[in-house]
């Protein structure tokens, strides 16, 4: 029969055991399932990628400069998206990535994140709703 103190010591080493947080240094490639993971999000949406402890939210665009699928351009343009991302229990820290412009990525606790699209695609016919903004992320570790 298990005593309440060695019940406790059970359940916690259980707990720590299992915890993302104990993995080895330099190791986050352990936490995603089966090497780099893309999600796709629309505003406002949060994913966590794979069994990482890595989650991400797509708060907002905060440039759209691109060039209109129906114009002309001598410069493609850049989008700029707000994302906020949690490692952990930690805070939820904000970044901003950019799909021309640096930074394309940010690195958080041994993850890297790059933007690698941003959708729907500009018209000359005016600016796009920001609830219909989407955009893919690929996650390494």
């Amino acid at each position: 029969m298990l005593t309440r103190t060695t019940f406790s010591l059970l359940v916690t080493a259980a707990v720590v055991g299992c915890s993302p947080s104990t993995a080895p240094e330099g190791r986050s490639d352990a936490l995603l399932d089966n090497g780099p993971v893309e999600l796709t999000l629309r505003a406002g949406q949060e994913a966590q990628a794979g069994t990482s402890v890595l989650r991400v939210l797509f708060l907002r665009v905060v440039e759209d400069s691109r060039c209109p699928i129906d114009a002309i351009c001598v410069w493609q343009g850049n989008a700029g998206v707000e994302l906020g991302l949690t490692l952990g229990t930690g805070p939820t820290v904000p970044y901003v990535v950019n799909t021309t412009l640096e930074p394309r990525a940010a690195r958080v606790g041994g993850f890297t994140l790059t933007l690698l699209e941003v959708a729907p695609a500009p018209t000359s016919q005016g600016a796009i709703d920001p609830d219909r903004y989407s955009i893919k992320v690929r996650i390494e570790g």
